[in-house]
């Protein structure tokens, strides 16, 4: 709950003095003593730093020792796998006028001690990371939420900077400056480059060379060969293996200096190592300030030649900007710009054949299996990574989507001017389904590089998840329902027989395994398990049922490690056949934790939830409902319990059950068939809050272009080549 708006004037910088403050980790019980008396119905208030969330609290004060006892348990089981940091406060009402009064709490009568003695024992959780109270530099109380080794490297205060960079093709050089403020005892025993993984622990360890600057400073040179070791897609950390006060942790080489960043941001020739399979790896600038790696299949956009096709197309947008700025051109596009079925396809659909918007295109590939799906409307499809499609995307006033903006491009590490340009277009959030089973948050919130303009939800329960935990305010939320609802029909009277939709989402912590490691998890063991069951064959023969199996499009690499022997199932890869003809046609889904569940309860059929790695998935993932309480379908966590499931209903004629079609109306607020022209209102009526920024140039590319405009008015062949792609390339 966000109640800033009625605070007090002033009150902010007001403090509240503390004393004989503990923490139990084991039971997650905060305790301090008041140095003053405060009113009865005080609340504590726990402020995200950056997110802007609010966590309220009840206190109850012992009266004859004016203590606080609180427990975080709550707070910690929500907001355990984010990481964040929070403040805190304790807040009443004011008797004269009846504001709201807030005080930041800490021990401010006494001295602040050296940083490692400020934190608490940290309370472990589901997740990697831990939650741990902490006093700040003025001694204000404060609660991190980090990974273990993030908190144990934080609280150690050594601080490692990266100084030198280098990389030529497979070899890497690197200086650390590292300084030790004490100068208590520092073992720093390797260099490590670590796969940032939640499932896999890779790491390669090399040898260093250490040198003396005093008893608090110290440089670290390293020197690595990448070509002899075995990678993983994508991405990879460097870090330093320390010891300190007795507890050994990976500290990450953050703050790289102005020259490596220059250096790491630009692409140079020799800067990349080619692998023989077809990737390659090279170095990038990550959101948390450091330098990291990353390795991934070598594409057309990868080359020399297409920067050069790039740099063409920003000079082409940025000669003709009055002209772009005139068309206000909207971008439309789905997961990899690949496939036209998604809610992106169906708002553009709408648009294209509904209002009198002219400069909405949809950007697809040219080889997209659903590229017939927008054939007739070709004259406003944009082929991806065409020149034209770079030309509009440097141009775009606005990005409309299904996924993050990056997706409009390359979702991984990038360089150079486009992923800053992409960055800083105006987006609306179309979403891929409803935010309610996955915490999605830390991708999505508004602090992340992925944030976003105008968010779509279905309900005013969704709303509020948004606002109270992704930090977005009111007006930033509009509740519209999805584009692609506006076409479901039901069409299961048209079947010969009854089908069952099995559509399992993917797991965040199995992103990218190779193939042996993926056939060895829990989730293939228990599909392939499921599939070839005896008891579901005779299941789905006893009541002549289909089993369709569509298997998530970040797994489709091991789709041909699915097969069954039941003539009744089928097996089914994205873009093979569209989701939204599988769900109008099916009688009953069966999945676990997707969002697809939501298209299905929209259209009135029931739903089970099979939820056999429940405890991985809170642990890895998390949710913003109770799964024991809130779920509209019923759960198994076994074959045999899920078989027996589908009995029942196929049964009673797979009809919904009362106790979850009755939650219908709170969890739904639309189910008319015009969400996409409420999107396309709300749009409209949101103009102040998309319109972009003017873009600002340089002194000197103000006179680079001013100097290009002039010599092709005054040179004939460079005036002839900005007329034809004026007016072939251009409209």
């Amino acid at each position: 709950m966000d109640n800033t708006g009625l605070l007090k004037k002033n009150t902010r910088n007001k403090r509240l003095i503390i004393d004989d403050i503990t923490f139990q980790p084991a039971s997650n019980r905060l305790s301090f003593q008041l140095k003053e008396q405060i009113q009865k119905n005080s609340k504590l208030v726990i402020a995200g730093r950056r997110n802007k969330i609010e966590w309220i609290e009840q206190i109850n004060v012992n009266p004859k020792l004016n203590t606080v006892t609180i427990d975080l348990s709550s707070f910690i089981d929500t907001y355990y796998n984010q990481n964040s940091r929070w403040d805190l406060y304790i807040e009443s009402d004011n008797i004269t006028d009846g504001s709201k009064e807030r005080k930041r709490i800490g021990a401010y009568d006494k001295e602040v001690e050296i940083k490692y003695k400020r934190y608490f024992d940290p309370a472990m959780t589901m997740d990697s990371n831990v939650i741990a109270p902490y006093l700040t530099e003025q001694n204000g109380l404060s609660i991190v939420v980090t990974p273990y080794n993030y908190f144990l490297a934080e609280k150690s205060d050594i601080r490692i900077n990266l100084v030198e960079f280098d990389m030529k093709k497979n070899i890497i050089k690197g200086k650390i400056k590292v300084v030790n403020p004490i100068g208590e005892a520092l073992h720093i025993h390797s260099f490590i480059l670590k796969f940032r993984s939640k499932a896999d622990n890779i790491e390669y360890d090399y040898p260093i060379h250490r040198k003396k600057i005093n008893n608090q400073e110290e440089f670290v040179f390293f020197e690595i060969d990448i070509a002899d070791i075995k990678m993983e897609k994508y991405y990879w950390d460097f870090y330093l293996n320390v010891s300190h006060r007795n507890e050994n942790f990976l500290a990450r080489l953050r703050n790289p200096s102005i020259t490596v960043k220059s250096k790491v941001r630009k692409f140079k020739k020799n800067q990349h190592f080619d692998f023989s399979d077809g990737f390659w790896v090279y170095p990038y600038l990550t959101a948390a300030n450091t330098v990291a790696l990353i390795y991934k299949e070598k594409e057309v956009h990868d080359s020399d030649i297409f920067k050069w096709k790039e740099l063409f197309a920003y000079t082409i947008a940025t000669l003709f900007k009055w002209y772009f700025d005139r068309k206000n051109i909207w971008l439309c596009f789905e997961k990899f710009s690949d496939s036209a079925q998604d809610n992106s396809y169906y708002f553009f659909k709408y648009c294209y054949e509904n209002t009198e918007r002219k400069n909405l295109y949809y950007v697809i590939k040219e080889t997209s299996p659903d590229y017939s799906n927008v054939k007739s409307m070709e004259d406003k499809v944009i082929h991806y990574m065409s020149f034209k499609y770079l030309i509009y995307l440097f141009a775009a006033k606005l990005l409309i989507s299904s996924e993050s903006k990056m997706h409009v491009y390359d979702i991984r590490a990038q360089k150079g001017r486009i992923k800053k340009f992409v960055a800083s277009k105006k987006h609306v959030f179309l979403q891929h389904g409803v935010i309610a089973l996955k915490r999605v948050d830390s991708i999505y919130k508004k602090t992340s590089k992925n944030a976003v303009d105008l968010f779509v939800v279905s309900s005013e329960s969704e709303k509020n998840i948004i606002k109270n935990n992704f930090g977005y305010l009111d007006e930033e939320v509009i509740v519209t329902g999805l584009s692609r609802w506006d076409v479901l029909v039901d069409k299961t009277k048209q079947m010969e027989q009854s089908n069952l939709l099995l559509m399992p989402t993917w797991r965040s912590w199995m992103d990218d395994l190779p193939e042996e490691k993926f056939i060895e998890t829990d989730y293939y063991k228990n599909y392939i398990a499921l599939l070839n069951s005896k008891e579901l064959a005779g299941m789905l023969e006893q009541y002549n049922i289909a089993l369709n199996f569509f298997i998530h499009p970040k797994f489709k690499a091991y789709i041909d490690k699915f097969s069954s022997n039941n003539e009744r199932v089928r097996i089914y890869q994205y873009g093979e056949i569209r989701v939204n003809e599988l769900l109008m046609e099916s009688t009953m889904l069966i999945t676990d934790y997707s969002s697809v569940a939501w298209d299905m309860y929209y259209q009135k059929k029931p739903i089970l939830f099979y939820q056999f790695d429940l405890e991985d998935y809170m642990k890895y993932q998390g949710s913003y409902i109770d799964m024991d309480s809130e779920l509209f379908g019923d759960r198994a966590f076994t074959a045999s319990e899920l078989i027996e499931l589908i009995k029942k209903y196929a049964g009673n004629g797979f009809m919904e059950d009362e106790k979850f079609a009755s939650m219908r109306a709170k969890l739904l607020k639309y189910t008319d068939k015009n969400n996409s022209k409420r999107i396309y209102h709300e749009i409209i009526n949101n103009k102040p809050l998309l319109k972009k920024n003017k873009r600002k140039y340089s002194l000197k590319n103000s006179l680079i272009l001013q100097a290009l405009w002039s010599f092709s008015k005054r040179n004939k062949a460079v005036f002839r080549i900005a007329v034809y792609l004026r007016d072939k390339v251009l409209p």
